[in-house]
């Protein structure tokens, strides 16, 4: 997602909980929008973001671990932030402006014993505007696919990123960290490529779990998050558009998603370097498809990430 210019992008974990956080820092500040369709989303300052508001532009967008111990991370991005002067806590100066959600990992043993915090801070410190590691990174350290069954049953999962050139040099990029409650597809052939296994190994569709699913009782909880970025000059509306679009993505590799037990969260931000020639209308189109794939890609490419780790 680097490929897109104005973002750097970093990663940070704790090895010893396997949980982490990923950090994008918009180079200047840029608008970001944001669509939740999951039951049960985590995140933070969604709501300043929202069509609505009057001022939607953010210095950093995080992704991470810890359910709502992982909301802790704004603040080691505030620190970086304010020690890199690119934004102040003073008054009169420019605010510094974060927004984000969190998974919950599935492998966790501890999370109120993680600092947050200070693993976001290194993720700022780490950021780079270098091809994207993938796999068992960041916030995808501690992510699974494939939970319907009970966490026993799923299948380890990591962080991906994809990127598209389109047409008038525009690019549209994604990272995504699918810790789903469904299982992965390829978009591209059907195959069932990781998810839901029963005691013999295979793999189950979620097709055939549908009584055991409705009568059983679980405490699962899970959620696919991810952002959107181009370098088209996007209006915020246009931003919201491209969040709600990019969901496609995750419906074309996810089954079943967007469920009352997961929080599924996508983020669009543009760092507005390049101006939309031709028909605008049809070239936000063309940038929402081309997210839907890079979405869908970077579920798929950060499965396959983990599984070759």
């Amino acid at each position: 997602m680097t490929a897109v210019e104005g973002l750097r992008v970093g990663h940070a974990r704790d090895q010893r909980e396997r949980t982490g956080c990923t950090v994008v820092l918009l180079e200047p500040e840029a608008p970001v929008a944001v669509d939740a369709r999951g039951g049960y989303p985590t995140t933070f300052d969604t709501h300043g973001i929202e069509i609505t508001k009057t001022y939607v532009k953010r210095h950093a967008i995080f992704l991470a671990g810890g359910d709502v111990y992982g909301l802790d991370a704004p603040a080691g991005i505030w620190r970086y932030l304010i020690e890199r002067r690119r934004a102040t806590s003073k008054g009169g100066g420019k605010m510094p402006l974060v927004v984000g959600a969190t998974i919950y990992d599935l492998f966790l043993a501890n999370m109120k014993h993680v600092n947050y915090h200070k693993i976001a801070y290194d993720a700022c410190r780490n950021a780079t505007d270098k091809p994207v590691p993938e796999g068992l990174v960041g916030a995808g350290t501690g992510a699974a696919v494939g939970s319907y069954m009970g966490h026993q049953f799923n299948t380890k999962s990591g962080l991906g990123s994809c990127v598209l050139k389109l047409p008038g040099r525009v690019k549209v990029g994604a990272i995504a960290v699918p810790n789903s409650m469904g299982s992965i597809y390829d978009f591209r052939n059907g195959e069932l490529i990781a998810g839901a296994r029963g005691k013999d190994g295979e793999h189950v569709e979620f097709e055939k779990y549908f009584s055991e699913y409705v009568y059983g009782r679980s405490n699962r909880k899970h959620t696919t998050i991810g952002i959107v970025a181009t370098n088209a000059m996007l209006t915020h509306e246009e931003l919201f558009k491209l969040a709600q679009v990019a969901h496609n993505g995750l419906a074309m590799a996810v089954r079943p998603v967007h469920t009352s037990e997961d929080g599924d969260t996508v983020f669009a931000t543009s760092t507005g370097r390049v101006k939309i020639s031709g028909e605008r209308k049809r070239m936000v189109d063309v940038i929402g498809y081309g997210a839907s794939i890079c979405m869908a890609s970077a579920i798929v490419r950060g499965v396959m990430a983990a599984k070759a780790t």
